[in-house]
């Protein structure tokens, strides 16, 4: 048991919730649900091995072991009673551990491949420092996956007392803003937020639901509000339709950097926006080996392979042929559905070299592959860095930046961006300011495709060991 008295009163507060925690916690359910579906698409290891801070009677515990498979786990929690719970309810697996362990200061040995945490972080006294200590025990190229309340959390509670000049016990939670900037160096985070309704007869059905999940403590310093002035508050709160409260709900992803990846994936914010062209540009700069593994269109033309191979002057040992080469010029799904061909995605592997490997997409990101994979699912499957090709014209900043959001939605790595087009300075510093990204070249209108201005195109692009240092 922890020595710290306000860590002591936490433990003891949920401990005492514990017996009937679940029957109060319909909000912490959906967001260990939500947080599980997140960590659902990360390109994790076979059998990782995985920490949970926090982890109570087994929400995400539970969620997780549905989505990710077979794994070995370390269960922690700082109550008890709490951790006596989850074992309970995941019938003591015998691939799991349990320990009692302060999560903000955790005494354990690495490396894990996956630490996450639900609803835990905004109980820690310096939340920034537990994110590095987390981050040390994690192994190369490993994540962070977590949820926990952001600043609008509780915000008719906090109205309610400002109206009566009155200090809310609710301590201040950050924005998402802020949180962003909690990651810590040495990998890079990406944080999403929403705001979960939940509907209470009144103030005092409020104040039951946090006692009966152990969280009614006041913030640090602060002392609960008398009778009389409580009484003040839940009357300003009496609505005849009852009151909704709102749960700010932040979900962080933070991906360690590990051993120097095996080579790119390059996607576009859209199709036709010269991704084949960068591919060869890549191609030849880094005197890598090219795949393209899903090919479309080939009844008008002789498919992009052909062409990298050409323009990039390969030679026929760094030139891998599709997996699929269908005739139609439409998304893989389709073409392969007009042709009757069954594309298994899962048996799509990368090919083995030495050398750098340049990966070319077919269109963005959420086209299809099949009825339940698209091409963002393929990139999490490969485990690749994206290279994200983008016009640089009118409307190229609000492509990237969504396509730049989806990637780190899943916790995807991000080697950079390549502007396409004429060159447009301010476009490039919107894109690397709002999309915390780099722009890796911008390739110039060509006047001629060919082998020689790919090469002089080629020359623009930073070397592979100064984007994978």
């Amino acid at each position: 048991m922890t020595a710290d008295p306000r860590k002591a009163a936490i433990a003891a507060a949920f401990g005492k919730a514990a017996p009937r925690y679940e029957e109060h916690a319909a909000v912490q359910r959906i967001a260990a649900e939500r947080l599980a579906e997140r960590v659902a698409h990360l390109p994790l290891p076979p059998r990782p091995r995985v920490l949970e801070i926090g982890c109570g009677t087994g929400f995400l515990s539970r969620a997780l072991r549905e989505r990710i498979g077979p794994a070995d786990w370390l269960l922690t929690d700082l109550s008890p009673d709490m951790l006596a719970r989850c074992r309970a309810a995941l019938d003591d697996p015998a691939d799991s551990e349990f320990r009692i362990v302060d999560g903000e200061q955790p005494d354990l040995d690495g490396p894990f491949d996956l630490i996450v945490s639900s609803l835990a972080l905004q109980w820690f006294h310096d939340p920034a420092a537990a994110l590095a200590r987390w981050v040390g025990l994690l192994a190369p190229g490993g994540r962070i996956a977590i949820a926990t309340l952001a600043a609008d959390s509780f915000q008719e509670w906090r109205e309610a007392h400002h109206a009566l000049g009155l200090e809310t016990g609710i301590p201040p939670y950050p924005t998402r803003h802020a949180l962003d900037r909690l990651w810590p160096a040495g990998g890079s985070g990406s944080v999403e937020e929403e705001r979960l309704l939940r509907r209470h007869a009144d103030g005092l059905e409020f104040l039951a639901e946090l006692k009966g999940i152990g969280a009614h403590l006041p913030a640090e310093g602060r002392r609960p509000l008398p009778p009389g002035a409580l009484r003040r508050v839940l009357r300003r709160l009496e609505r005849p339709e009852g009151l909704t409260m709102t749960h700010h709900i932040a979900y962080g992803l933070f991906r360690k950097d590990g051993a120097q990846p095996r080579g790119v994936f390059v996607t576009g914010t859209d199709t036709g926006v010269g991704k084949t062209l960068v591919s060869a540009c890549l191609a030849r700069a880094w005197s890598a080996v090219y795949w393209k593994p899903l090919q479309t269109g080939l009844k008008d033309e002789a498919g992009d392979t052909p062409t990298v191979a050409a323009l990039a002057a390969l030679p026929a040992e760094r030139v891998h042929p599709p997996a699929y080469a269908l005739a139609e010029p439409l998304s893989p799904h389709a073409a392969a559905e007009l042709e009757g061909v069954p594309i298994d995605a899962s048996a799509l592997d990368l090919p083995d070299t030495d050398r750098p490997l340049v990966v070319e997409g077919a269109g963005g990101l959420l086209v299809p592959v099949t009825a339940d994979v698209f091409i963002i699912d393929l990139i999490a499957r490969f485990g690749l860095p994206v290279v994200l090709v983008a016009r640089s014209t009118l409307g190229t900043i609000n492509h990237t930046l969504l396509s730049l959001e989806a990637l780190r939605a899943r916790g995807l790595a991000v080697a950079g961006v390549v502007l396409n087009g004429p060159p447009n300075p301010a476009n490039r510093a919107a894109i690397e300011r709002f999309g915390k990204v780099r722009v890796l070249a911008e390739i110039p209108t060509l006047s001629q495709l060919d082998a020689e201005t790919v090469t002089e195109a080629a020359s623009l692009i930073p070397s592979f060991d100064s984007v994978f240092p």
